[in-house]
């Protein structure tokens, strides 16, 4: 309740401060009050996970008014704007943090923090322009959706997928014809561009043909960092939600120490919808936010694409395969680690790993219901995603060889994932860091951390033993 008054004593003093400044002034001073008032009641009321962003966005934009008064001569005033901004920026920081109860054992960093609030700031900030952007490609009607995700279960269950969610992923094909060139990266080294035809098919009949009409999604993008004197280690990067641009996901994954420190061979795939395959443009639109049966079908070409990577990458004589993936690629490495035991290690960072948790707990009151009406509940969002859930399938790469990065500020994969997969996994070595999802405060630990797991899993480990009836 505090902090709503505090929100409502800055919009009273912004919208005078506006008045004083003239009429033009004013009306956005008013405006931005007004929005100000508005945010205050929802979180005196107890509002959920979609506020916060909100309230950061209406700091930001004070901060914005107040520089905009300073240039134009009023400095007193500006700064005293931009000050309120800051308070507010740093209200909706903290009604962030508070709003998950964190796991047993994990302590919040301090919430009156710059620095903290700082980063849960730059993490609400993303998160509210993913759901602005998504309105550019919504949802088909939730009454649409019901009869699909019913028919979907009811396969599911048929199928045992609910008990053995791996019969789910067909083994693909081993991968023959490939296109392999040089190519540029800005800002890395020079690298190899492995283009392949994906030949994956979707089970669900009621997304397969939308699916497979998106032509670019249909051909796999892999960077390559290869050592020329001989096949070594390699780890197989696994990028974020709406990444995929090689220079970023290169930079995000640290490429000078995998590859020239570690002395490994890295390999970064671009996921189904991202990237040079995403049908629009913004990068991953339809993977997360499209039809739910979509997701299934990323999930499950994901997959299908790292297998046929890992095979052709064992083919060119890599002695040890590995995968390292951040945040949506975080799931995936842990789903792949549960798919296949000849991984030599799984690193998920700050992972994503229950999905419909996730989105239940973003989803507004009006949506929940609208959803429940139509007969689409939690469960049944978690029987449609049980093929590609890790919290559904057993682990089977080693534990000593699994270590999980977690963030204790993440305000997109909040902790308690890495958490439920921690327990999951019959808890493996596990790190955990002061930042949050997009600022890696305490960078430099977590760097060490990696590097010790990847050196014992993947550079100073024996390659396997392989019978003679038995081919890498």
């Amino acid at each position: 309740m505090a902090r709503a008054w505090l929100l409502i004593a800055a919009a009273g003093v912004l919208a005078t401060i506006g008045l004083l400044q003239g009429p033009l002034a004013g009306v956005f001073g008013c405006a931005l009050a007004l929005a100000l008032g508005l945010l205050a009641v929802q979180l005196a009321g107890g509002a959920g996970r979609w506020l916060p962003p909100w309230i950061i966005a209406a700091g930001g934009a004070a901060i914005a008014l107040g520089a905009v008064w300073v240039v134009s001569g009023a400095p007193v005033s500006g700064l005293l704007a931009s000050l309120l901004g800051l308070v507010v920026l740093s209200t909706g920081a903290q009604a962030s943090l508070y709003q998950d109860v964190p796991p047993d054992g994990i302590e919040l960093p301090d919430p009156l923090s710059l620095r903290t609030q700082a980063a849960v700031a730059i993490d609400e900030g993303l998160r509210l322009l993913w759901a602005i952007t998504a309105l550019a490609s919504p949802r088909p009607p939730p009454a649409e959706l019901a009869d699909d995700l019913h028919a979907a279960a009811l396969r599911h269950r048929a199928a045992g997928f609910l008990d053995d969610p791996s019969g789910a992923h067909r083994r693909p094909p081993a991968l023959e014809k490939v296109s392999l060139v040089q190519t540029r990266v800005w800002g890395a080294p020079r690298a190899e561009w492995l283009r392949f035809e994906s030949e994956y098919e979707p089970r669900d009949p009621e997304v397969r043909d939308r699916y497979l009409a998106i032509e670019p999604n249909r051909t796999s993008h892999v960077h390559l960092w290869r050592h020329s004197d001989r096949p070594r280690p390699t780890v197989i990067c696994l990028h974020g939600y709406g990444m995929g641009r090689i220079a970023w996901d290169a930079r995000a994954f640290d490429l000078p120490l995998l590859h020239r420190e570690l002395g490994l061979d890295v390999a970064i795939p671009t996921l189904p919808l991202h990237g040079p395959r995403a049908f629009g443009r913004r990068s991953g639109a339809g993977f997360l936010d499209g039809h739910p049966l979509q997701t299934n079908a990323a999930f499950g070409q994901a997959i299908w694409e790292l297998r046929r990577l890992s095979g052709w990458l064992r083919q060119q004589g890599a002695p040890l395969v590995g995968v390292y993936g951040m945040s949506l690629g975080g799931y995936l490495a842990a789903l792949w680690a549960s798919l296949d035991s000849d991984l030599a290690c799984a690193v998920p960072s700050i992972p994503l790993v229950a999905l419909h948790d996730l989105i239940e707990r973003d989803q507004r009151p009006m949506e929940r219901r609208a959803l429940e009406a139509s007969g689409i509940s939690v469960d049944l969002m978690r029987e449609v995603w049980a093929p590609h859930s890790p919290l559904v399938h057993s682990p089977r790469v080693e534990r000593d060889a699994s270590l999980i990065l977690a963030a204790r500020a993440d305000r997109i994969c909040p902790p308690s994932q890495a958490h439920a997969l921690w327990e999951h996994w019959d808890r493996p070595s596990i790190h955990w860091t002061p930042g949050s999802h997009l600022v890696p405060i305490g960078r430099h630990q977590t760097r060490e951390r990696l590097a010790e797991h990847l050196r014992r899993t993947l550079v100073s480990a024996p390659p396997p033993t392989l019978s003679k009836f038995r081919r890498a």
